[in-house]
């Protein structure tokens, strides 16, 4: 083999290793983007003496968050969705 050929080969070798490293980063960098740009929602409860309590559903994350159901468990039981009804059961045994 003459220098020319050892010099093609390397030539080769480095545009493969290039483009491997290149592809291996679009991958990474969409798998980035799809997570920052996910929504992360956080259940926030607020109890103080002498004033109402609550509980609030907050998107955290960067991302539009859809809820298209909810489901409601007290003590193992399903009750169903959240709901005026249900939340009158959840609340029923509650002492002020």
């Amino acid at each position: 083999m003459d220098s020319q050929t050892v010099i093609a080969l390397s030539a080769v070798v480095i545009a493969i290793a290039s483009l491997v490293v290149s592809v291996y980063q679009v991958r990474a960098t969409r798998l980035h983007n799809r997570h920052t740009l996910r929504p992360l929602l956080q259940l926030r409860l607020k109890i103080s003496a002498g004033q109402r309590a609550g509980i609030w559903m907050v998107n955290t994350g960067l991302g539009p968050a859809i809820i298209t159901g909810t489901r409601v468990w007290l003590d193992g039981e399903e009750l169903g969705s959240w709901n005026r009804e249900t939340s009158k059961q959840v609340r029923r045994d509650i002492a002020p």
